[in-house]
């Protein structure tokens, strides 16, 4: 098996964490990968193979990452990259949480025996939905694969000022609104940012969009799901200064002014996460969230 190994070494136990991992890997036989740019961190260990960031994925059997839920995002664009450029299917992401919460990791960084289950096939496999944003060019779109999520696209408000955009669902409009913005989100981004916006928990093997508003002017403002074949169109109506910052997975990736819009749909692809520990989401959803509500 070949794994490759980034750790977010922004985090205090990252690097003692990866150091085990590689040792984990080693006895069960594994080939030890790291990009290029973490040499000099990781050289004294002898069996590690470096390689440029845009081969590093070439042939990988795993991709962990080990930090937050941040990291895992940010190596789940990175893998969705490498599929797209060499037009293969992604590869499988493990996440190793030395964070604070961890939502999306397959375990946590003192279960680490739970690598030996890699190597024997006792794991869950789980296709992962994604949203794609689509933005017009003189909004400063980026890359296709810069306009995917995996938690959630969302528009907010610039210089303090309250939006006013329509949403239209297949061409259908379906509402005009005024708030501090709009998020869509996949069902494993229902327990992230869409979550804190009132939004429900959904379980992440779903296909489902959800769309919900940020601190809406109004009385009556729900939640919305949609089918995952749904093309949802949004319409910024601003005038003046203002403006509409699009972000996909926290980073900003276009600024819309009046009239123009974005459209948000799901992505082509899908990207599997692995699990190991034979809890279900519910268990996750237990132990993490609702931590600060137990004895």
């Amino acid at each position: 098996m070949k794994y490759v190994i980034f750790p977010n070494l922004t985090k205090p136990a990252a690097h003692r964490t990866a150091l085990a991992v590689c040792e984990k890997l080693r006895g069960l036989s594994g080939e030890i990968i790291m990009d290029e740019a973490l040499r000099q961190q990781f050289d004294a260990v002898g069996y590690i193979r470096f390689l440029p960031e845009d081969t590093v994925l070439q042939d990988a059997d795993f991709v962990i990452a080990i930090g937050g839920d941040g990291t895992i995002l940010r190596y789940a664009r990175m893998i969705l990259r490498d599929a797209a450029a060499h037009h293969k299917t992604p590869v499988p992401l493990v996440g190793i949480n030395t964070g604070t919460l961890g939502f999306l990791a397959a375990f946590e960084s003192d279960e680490l025996d739970m690598l030996e289950r890699l190597e024997t096939g006792d794991y869950t496999r789980s296709e992962r939905m994604l949203l794609q944003a689509e933005l017009p060019d003189s909004a400063g779109i980026q890359t296709d694969v810069g306009c995917i999520a995996l938690n959630d696209i969302y528009a907010s408000r610039m210089n303090g000022k309250i939006c006013d955009f329509s949403v239209a669902v297949d061409g259908q409009q379906i509402g005009v609104f005024r708030a501090d913005g709009i998020i869509f989100s996949t069902p494993t981004g229902s327990s992230a940012y869409a979550l804190s916006a009132g939004g429900p928990v959904m379980e992440p093997d779903l296909a489902l969009i959800e769309m919900n508003l940020i601190c809406p002017h109004s009385l009556f403002a729900r939640p919305m799901l949609f089918a995952p074949t749904r093309s949802i169109r949004v319409t910024y109506r601003g005038a003046g200064n203002g403006g509409l910052r699009v972000h996909t997975d926290g980073a900003e990736t276009a600024i819309l002014r009046n009239t123009q819009s974005f459209t948000v749909r799901r992505a082509d692809h899908s990207i599997p996460f692995i699990t190991c520990k034979g809890q279900t989401f519910y268990d996750v959803l237990s132990g993490k969230l609702m931590r600060p509500l137990k004895a």
